[in-house]
């Protein structure tokens, strides 16, 4: 069995820090990508800090429209994947902010980017001219390698969360009675 950081106390402090900050930096990532695209953060466009950015979300069925125009799924399964992506996103990144199920949580955020990639390298490989909408507009644009290169920075950072857990201060090192380490 795989051990977790809690089980390993070879690992230093710093590390189990260090995956704390990972966790959270892509566990706020993905929240904001999910809320982009539910269309959660147009609500939030005249709160003080977000006034005045422009459009930083998409409502679902313009992000089913993005599914569309990468033209990998077949028009029936489209409204489906349009649902389940972002509320998957934000599931997996309320389970990496609280620290409860983070390896599996962090797996589930690599294969998701994973799958990201893939459909950018397709359109990018096919010459179809898509934009990225996986912050809504707030850091959209047109598909490109930059964008590839993006997600495998993202999958480095979530690599040593899914290999030894949720590092310090998760709520699972309460549910699952093992002792947190500072």
């Amino acid at each position: 069995m795989a051990s977790t950081c809690n089980e390993n106390p070879t690992l230093p402090a710093g590390a189990r820090v260090g995956l704390l900050v990972a966790r959270l930096v892509m566990g706020g990532l993905f929240l904001f990508s999910g809320a982009a695209k539910l269309g959660w953060v147009l609500a939030l466009k005249s709160f003080g800090p977000l006034e005045g950015l422009g459009r930083q979300g998409i409502d679902p069925a313009a992000f089913a429209g993005t599914i569309k125009g990468f033209r990998i799924l077949r028009a029936d399964l489209i409204p489906a994947a349009a649902f389940a992506l972002p509320w998957l996103e934000v599931v997996c990144a309320a389970a990496l902010i609280v620290g409860l199920g983070t390896r599996g949580a962090a797996r589930i955020v690599i294969v998701l980017l994973l799958l990201f990639c893939a459909a950018m390298i397709s359109v990018i490989v096919r010459d179809i001219d898509v934009d990225c909408t996986c912050f809504g507009k707030f850091l959209g644009g047109a598909v490109d390698w930059l964008s590839i290169a993006r997600n495998v920075g993202l999958m480095a950072i979530m690599w040593p969360v899914a290999k030894w857990g949720a590092g310090t201060l998760a709520l699972e090192h309460a549910v699952m009675g093992r002792p947190a380490q500072a």
